[in-house]
Protein backbone atom coordinates (compact mmCIF):
# COMPACT_ATOMS: atom_id res chain seq x y z
CA UNK A 1 0.00 0.00 0.00
CA UNK A 2 1.40 2.93 -0.36
CA UNK A 3 2.45 6.20 2.02
CA UNK A 4 -0.46 8.51 0.70
CA UNK A 5 -3.64 5.87 1.01
CA UNK A 6 -1.97 4.76 4.69
CA UNK A 7 -1.84 8.28 5.31
CA UNK A 8 -5.72 8.82 4.43
CA UNK A 9 -6.53 5.93 6.42
CA UNK A 10 -5.17 6.88 9.92
CA UNK A 11 -6.54 9.97 9.09
CA UNK A 12 -9.79 8.73 8.53
CA UNK A 13 -9.41 6.26 11.65
CA UNK A 14 -8.43 9.65 13.48
CA UNK A 15 -11.61 11.56 12.04
CA UNK A 16 -14.30 8.04 12.79
CA UNK A 17 -11.64 8.03 16.79
CA UNK A 18 -13.19 11.79 17.20
CA UNK A 19 -16.14 11.73 16.14
CA UNK A 20 -17.04 9.01 18.46
CA UNK A 21 -15.69 10.55 21.45
CA UNK A 22 -17.76 13.70 20.14
CA UNK A 23 -20.77 11.43 21.03
CA UNK A 24 -19.52 9.70 24.38
CA UNK A 25 -15.97 9.29 26.26
CA UNK A 26 -14.39 5.36 25.68
CA UNK A 27 -11.92 3.72 27.15
CA UNK A 28 -9.01 1.70 24.72
CA UNK A 29 -10.88 -1.51 25.16
CA UNK A 30 -14.25 -0.21 24.67
CA UNK A 31 -12.84 1.35 20.98
CA UNK A 32 -11.82 -2.80 20.06
CA UNK A 33 -14.91 -3.62 21.19
CA UNK A 34 -16.77 -1.01 19.01
CA UNK A 35 -14.49 -2.13 15.74
CA UNK A 36 -15.33 -5.82 16.61
CA UNK A 37 -19.00 -4.93 16.79
CA UNK A 38 -18.83 -2.79 14.00
CA UNK A 39 -16.98 -5.29 11.61
CA UNK A 40 -16.69 -8.62 12.95
CA UNK A 41 -12.96 -8.46 13.84
CA UNK A 42 -11.30 -7.95 17.02
CA UNK A 43 -8.54 -5.28 16.68
CA UNK A 44 -5.48 -5.75 18.93
CA UNK A 45 -4.30 -3.24 21.63
CA UNK A 46 -1.35 -2.54 19.28
CA UNK A 47 -3.68 -1.06 16.40
CA UNK A 48 -5.45 1.31 18.26
CA UNK A 49 -3.90 2.79 21.02
CA UNK A 50 -0.76 4.12 18.88
CA UNK A 51 -3.64 6.13 17.29
CA UNK A 52 -5.30 7.49 20.54
CA UNK A 53 -1.77 7.93 21.74
CA UNK A 54 -1.01 10.16 18.56
CA UNK A 55 -4.36 11.91 19.19
CA UNK A 56 -3.45 13.23 22.14
CA UNK A 57 -0.14 14.37 21.32
CA UNK A 58 -1.91 16.40 18.77
CA UNK A 59 -4.22 17.39 21.89
CA UNK A 60 -7.06 16.38 19.69
CA UNK A 61 -7.68 14.26 22.75
CA UNK A 62 -7.61 14.31 26.64
CA UNK A 63 -6.99 10.83 29.03
CA UNK A 64 -7.90 10.23 32.61
CA UNK A 65 -7.10 7.05 34.50
CA UNK A 66 -10.36 5.75 36.74
CA UNK A 67 -10.22 3.19 38.99
CA UNK A 68 -12.72 0.42 39.52
CA UNK A 69 -11.69 -1.86 42.64
CA UNK A 70 -8.03 -2.73 41.89
CA UNK A 71 -9.07 -2.48 38.25
CA UNK A 72 -7.21 0.70 36.77
CA UNK A 73 -8.24 1.92 33.16
CA UNK A 74 -8.05 4.98 31.09
CA UNK A 75 -11.43 7.21 29.61
CA UNK A 76 -10.72 9.28 26.18
CA UNK A 77 -12.47 12.81 25.74
CA UNK A 78 -12.40 14.48 23.26
CA UNK A 79 -11.15 18.19 23.45
CA UNK A 80 -12.36 21.52 21.87
CA UNK A 81 -9.48 21.51 19.27
CA UNK A 82 -9.98 18.06 18.17
CA UNK A 83 -13.56 19.45 18.11
CA UNK A 84 -12.55 22.35 16.19
CA UNK A 85 -10.79 19.81 13.94
CA UNK A 86 -13.69 18.14 12.99
CA UNK A 87 -15.36 21.06 12.36
CA UNK A 88 -12.64 22.25 9.51
CA UNK A 89 -12.38 18.59 8.31
CA UNK A 90 -16.68 17.53 8.05
CA UNK A 91 -15.96 16.91 4.72
CA UNK A 92 -13.42 14.64 5.08
CA UNK A 93 -15.09 13.24 8.04
CA UNK A 94 -18.04 12.22 5.45
CA UNK A 95 -15.63 10.38 3.18
CA UNK A 96 -14.64 8.62 6.20
CA UNK A 97 -17.93 7.62 7.20
CA UNK A 98 -18.81 6.08 3.79
CA UNK A 99 -15.05 4.22 3.76
CA UNK A 100 -16.36 3.26 6.84
CA UNK A 101 -19.71 1.98 5.69
CA UNK A 102 -18.22 -0.06 2.44
CA UNK A 103 -15.70 -1.72 4.99
CA UNK A 104 -18.80 -2.95 7.09
CA UNK A 105 -20.97 -3.87 4.06
CA UNK A 106 -17.66 -5.51 2.89
CA UNK A 107 -17.31 -7.46 5.89
CA UNK A 108 -21.07 -8.48 6.35
CA UNK A 109 -21.31 -10.15 2.82
CA UNK A 110 -18.10 -12.09 3.27
CA UNK A 111 -15.53 -9.80 1.50
CA UNK A 112 -12.46 -10.04 3.66
CA UNK A 113 -12.70 -13.91 3.77
CA UNK A 114 -12.81 -13.97 0.07
CA UNK A 115 -9.27 -11.76 0.43
CA UNK A 116 -8.05 -14.47 2.61
CA UNK A 117 -9.19 -17.43 0.41
CA UNK A 118 -7.89 -15.39 -2.30
CA UNK A 119 -4.19 -14.38 -0.53
CA UNK A 120 -3.82 -18.44 1.02
CA UNK A 121 -4.54 -19.95 -2.75
CA UNK A 122 -1.86 -17.21 -4.03
CA UNK A 123 0.28 -18.97 -1.38
CA UNK A 124 -0.27 -22.49 -2.51
CA UNK A 125 -0.53 -21.77 -6.41
CA UNK A 126 3.12 -23.05 -7.31
CA UNK A 127 2.07 -26.26 -5.71
CA UNK A 128 -1.34 -26.69 -7.77
CA UNK A 129 -0.96 -29.53 -10.84
CA UNK A 130 -2.41 -28.36 -14.28
CA UNK A 131 -5.67 -30.05 -13.47
CA UNK A 132 -6.34 -27.87 -10.17
CA UNK A 133 -4.69 -24.92 -11.83
CA UNK A 134 -7.30 -25.26 -14.87
CA UNK A 135 -10.33 -25.44 -11.92
CA UNK A 136 -9.13 -22.35 -10.03
CA UNK A 137 -8.94 -20.57 -13.23
CA UNK A 138 -12.41 -21.51 -14.59
CA UNK A 139 -13.86 -20.66 -11.25
CA UNK A 140 -12.32 -16.80 -10.78
CA UNK A 141 -13.75 -16.56 -14.91
CA UNK A 142 -17.11 -17.74 -13.46
CA UNK A 143 -16.83 -15.35 -10.47
CA UNK A 144 -15.33 -12.68 -12.30
CA UNK A 145 -18.19 -12.71 -14.94
CA UNK A 146 -21.41 -13.00 -12.39
CA UNK A 147 -19.54 -9.89 -10.20
CA UNK A 148 -19.25 -8.06 -13.59
CA UNK A 149 -22.88 -8.82 -14.29
CA UNK A 150 -23.96 -7.53 -10.59
CA UNK A 151 -22.60 -4.24 -11.27
CA UNK A 152 -23.32 -3.59 -14.66
CA UNK A 153 -27.00 -4.21 -13.65
CA UNK A 154 -26.79 -1.99 -10.47
CA UNK A 155 -25.58 0.64 -12.89
CA UNK A 156 -28.29 -0.03 -15.39
CA UNK A 157 -30.44 0.59 -12.67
Amino acid sequence: MNTRIKRLIKQYIELLILDELRRHELHGYGFIELIKNRYGFKPSPSMVYPVLKELMKKGFVTAEERHTGSRRYTIYHITEKGLEFLRKNRDLLEKAKRHEEKVRLAANIGFFKLLRSLRLLFDQLDRLNENKLFRVQQAINTFLIEIEDLVKEDERG
